[in-house]
């Protein structure tokens, strides 16, 4: 499934960001002023002072995910198991449009395949490197989930995230095969000696406007890109685990 390419879910999350960004500074979490940043040339949605804030927002902590990175820029060993792929796509491109049409589903079912073969071939230094790279990134931010079904408001550094710790104390990741019809999606797990475990981080392999921009047959994009995500599931059981602070908004 593609993303929405009306606008409005980005517009949605800005509505979002300016809410949130209005209840941090009438509850005083900070000591600067909460300012807006956000947009495509932007990686922070919000900064105080010198911190960045990225904002999540959520309909429960105890369903569903957020992203941690969606990139186009994947690990080599992914982004070359998609060249026959868009060889095909290079193919199917020269047909009529009813052709093209006609050529969806199996060109979907391709995607979903090779997706799978990718994640099968996807060494483990590669994983570590892609974990260590993506939270790096992350150093210097704070974390806000917003839970407008509870009411609530969670806040904590990224640097708490548990994936720190156990990359530094020769934890191994390592991504679990799905128990069915899971061929773009890997819950990716944790081992040293005897010991297993799962902080709710997965990974996903999706295209960033749909199978039908990569045929030409969307009205809103010209192409389509393979996109790597990794998501947060479990939020409710990371915001524990971090000890985040929580506030009644």
């Amino acid at each position: 499934m593609g993303f929405k390419t009306d606008g409005s879910v980005h517009f949605g999350g800005i509505a979002n960001e300016l809410e949130t960004i209005a209840t941090l500074n009438r509850l005083g979490i900070y000591d600067e002023i909460v300012e807006h940043r956000g947009g495509t040339t932007q990686k922070a949605d919000a900064v105080a002072g010198d911190r960045g804030i990225s904002i999540k927002r959520k309909q429960g902590t105890k369903v569903g995910s957020f992203d941690w990175v969606n990139t186009s820029k994947v690990p080599a060993a992914i982004d070359s198991k998609f060249d026959t792929f868009r060889a095909i796509v290079a193919e199917l491109r020269k047909l009529t449009e009813a052709e093209r049409k006609a050529e969806v589903d199996e060109l979907r079912a391709d995607f979903n395949q090779t997706s799978a073969s990718a994640f099968d071939t996807l060494q483990t230094a590669d994983l570590k490197a892609f974990l260590q790279d993506t939270f790096a990134k992350q150093a210097g931010y704070d974390i806000v989930v917003t839970d407008t079904k509870a009411g609530q408001l969670h806040h904590f550094q990224a640097e708490a995230h548990p994936i720190l710790e156990l990359l530094e104390d020769g934890w191994i990741p390592a991504l679990k095969a799905p128990s069915k019809d899971g061929q773009t999606s890997r819950t990716i797990l944790f081992f040293k000696g005897d010991g297993i475990r799962d902080i709710g981080l997965r990974l996903r392999i999706t295209s960033n406007n749909g199978i039908n921009a990569f045929l030409g047959l969307s009205k809103s994009n010209k192409n389509s890109s393979v996109v790597l995500k990794l998501q947060q599931d479990n939020v409710a059981g990371l915001l524990e685990s971090v000890g985040a602070s929580a506030y009644t908004v």
